[in-house]
């Protein structure tokens, strides 16, 4: 079970990240970094391995697809560090691994895969045909690149993220220079283990190599997603502030533009089916805000000076007063005029501004928040039911 963690992980992230690999080259690395680590980590518990393996039918390849999305995930990472630093320095050169040696060294893979006996299905390919040269060259191969691309990387993380003013990106890449280095120390010791068993030397026993092997690739790995992650963090928390917003001034939004469709951009979705829509959060919540003040102002034709003052003495006579006593008033005459309106009946003539409202989005959200609090309220329900509207108007599911 725990095996499958890292991959479920992975394949997360490699989701998550999908629809932002098309807008830059460096996210597009970064993407594909994700996806050859997720390929690996999935076919490395012993199960899925063991049932790739039969079904192909070919003794160990469950091993090569592992290896292989290890090298394209160490070329991607390297790849998208050196783009992050030479787009954010202005042009700073650095030096890595061509592109070139990542397809070398998986294309010399595959020969000497094929080219070693394998009459029986292994536990550790690398260790228990290490006897063999072919798969001992191979052995050498797959952690002498991986070490070689995790030290460029390391070594441009911590060039470029001990810049001043980088933030969060630069915090994230010292992140990722630390998983690599946990990488780099994963690829000498599978180097080491193979090359002493090669020789006839086990100095540790087998389980122990695996438990120490499987210790440092999960850090690492664990490390690479942190950095990575780490500068989207302000986005996420932005996106996840608009998204409560947006669905928190829903059943306002759908009550007041159900007597005003005309405001709407786009047909009504349902509460279930909102909640459900996680894309373009911002765009649709600074919209939304629109489409509920353009309401507003529609239903301002419905609400009287005299339908407005009856709407204040109601609230005062509660016991509120000051901002909160105008929010409710306000909330008040919206519910009688969302009424007025939907029985068709003759606007007054007599537009008035609304009372309440912010000077930027942030607090136009949280002004519409109180608003809508208030016009699902007891007490805005009392008034309403005097104008025959419905009791707290809920949009449907």
């Amino acid at each position: 079970m725990l095996d499958a963690v890292p991959a479920a992980l992975l394949w997360a992230v490699a989701v998550w990240r999908a629809p932002s690999a098309r807008q830059s080259p460096a996210k597009r690395s970064l993407w594909i970094a994700f996806v050859a680590l997720a390929v690996a980590m999935t076919v490395r518990p012993v199960a899925i391995a063991s049932s790739l393996d039969q079904a192909l039918p070919l003794n160990n390849v469950s091993f090569l697809i592992k290896h292989l999305g290890g090298i394209a995930a160490a070329a991607a990472v390297v790849t998208f560090v050196h783009q992050m630093s030479e787009e954010k320095t202005g042009g700073l050169r650095t030096k890595r691994l061509p592109i070139t040696v990542a397809f070398a060294a998986g294309l010399s893979m595959v020969v000497l895969f094929f080219a070693t006996p394998q009459p029986f299905e292994a536990s550790d390919l690398l260790i228990e045909y290490a006897d063999d040269w072919r798969m001992a060259l191979y052995g050498v191969i797959w952690p002498g690149y991986l070490g070689a691309a995790l030290f460029t990387g390391t070594r441009l993380c911590w060039q470029w993220g001990r810049h001043r003013g980088t933030g969060l990106l630069g915090r994230g890449l010292r992140y990722i220079g630390v998983g690599t280095a946990v990488g780099m120390v994963y690829a000498a010791h599978r180097t080491v283990s193979i090359l002493l068993r090669h020789f006839g030397h086990q100095p540790i026993s087998h389980p122990l190599n695996e438990k120490i092997s499987t210790a440092l690739l999960f850090s690492s790995v664990v490390l690479i997603v942190i950095g990575s992650t780490l500068p989207a963090l302000r986005r996420l928390r932005q996106w996840w502030q608009d998204y409560r917003n947006l669905i928190a001034l829903y059943p306002l939004w759908f009550s007041l533009t159900e007597a005003v469709p005309a405001v709407r951009l786009d047909p009504p979705r349902g509460r279930r089916q909102e909640r459900f829509v996680l894309s373009d959060a911002h765009s649709r919540l600074y919209r939304r805000t629109i489409e509920v003040r353009d309401a507003i102002l529609t239903l301002g034709d419905h609400a009287s000076p005299a339908l407005r003052d009856r709407a204040r003495a109601h609230v005062v006579a509660s016991g509120l007063m000051g901002a909160q006593a105008d929010v409710a008033a306000e909330a008040c005459w919206l519910r009688a005029a969302r009424a007025s309106r939907l029985r068709h009946d003759t606007a007054s003539g007599e537009p008035l501004p609304p009372t309440s409202g912010g000077r930027d989005l942030a607090s136009e959200i949280q002004a519409l928040r109180q608003l809508s609090a208030a016009y699902h309220a007891p007490l805005a329900d009392t008034f309403a039911a005097q104008y025959d509207s419905p009791v707290r108007p809920e949009p449907p599911a």
